[in-house]
């Protein structure tokens, strides 16, 4: 089955196949190859710290533990908030009805960072919203690729490429202002140069 995005604008509803785009799809990619004196290709392996072992991969491995160092099972773990409150997993939103807000202020879509951006398929995309995105509009909905703890919005527009989807986090953060340095208080009565002793005669 397809993955696709499904929204709601309005009361109709579009759907959008989508693509991942990566810098390998954009660029292409390269590959730095080790061979040995034969140019075969050589494989890697991890020299442990005391340089006794050397250990090929596929030898060694993550495991979670829990407070007593027993191996704990990842379907076991149970994520909390700050106040160690167990948190609600999210469903994926794929192939499943999100609503569509918009249109919105670009300016909003300014106000995160891009974690993905996926090219989308807009074959059953209704007539009133595709206008909206040829008119340049972009439009907001809620995505989670897989089921998880978190989802994010994604920004939907259009521009002469075709229909793509920004899947944004939120860039909040917390203004600095650096200490003042302390005041300094000066008292005009007193003459700066009463206990200079330098002697211009000497020079």
């Amino acid at each position: 089955m397809a993955r696709t995005i499904v929204v709601n604008w309005n009361g109709k509803v579009s759907e959008f196949g989508l693509t991942r785009v990566d810098r390998k799809k954009l660029y292409g990619r390269k590959m730095k190859i080790v061979v040995d004196e034969n140019e075969d290709r050589t494989k890697t392996a991890y020299l442990t710290r005391d340089g006794t072992a050397l250990l090929p991969s596929g030898t060694i491995g993550s495991l979670y533990v829990n407070d007593t160092y027993d191996v704990t099972s990842r379907a076991d773990l149970v994520a909390v908030d700050l106040e160690d409150n167990p948190i609600e997993k999210i469903d994926s939103t794929l192939g499943m009805e999100q609503e569509l807000i918009g249109p919105i202020d670009p300016k909003r879509v300014l106000d995160h960072t891009a974690k993905a951006v996926y090219q989308l398929d807009a074959d059953a995309l209704n007539d009133d919203l595709k206008k909206a995105m040829e008119d340049g509009d972009i439009f907001e909905t809620r995505f989670n690729y897989r089921a998880g703890f978190e989802d994010a919005p994604a920004f939907l527009f259009q521009n002469k490429e075709g229909f793509f989807a920004i899947i944004g986090k939120s860039a909040e953060f917390a203004f600095l202002e650096k200490e003042k340095p302390p005041e300094i208080e000066e008292d005009d009565d007193v003459d700066p140069f009463d206990d200079d002793d330098l002697d211009f005669g000497m020079f």
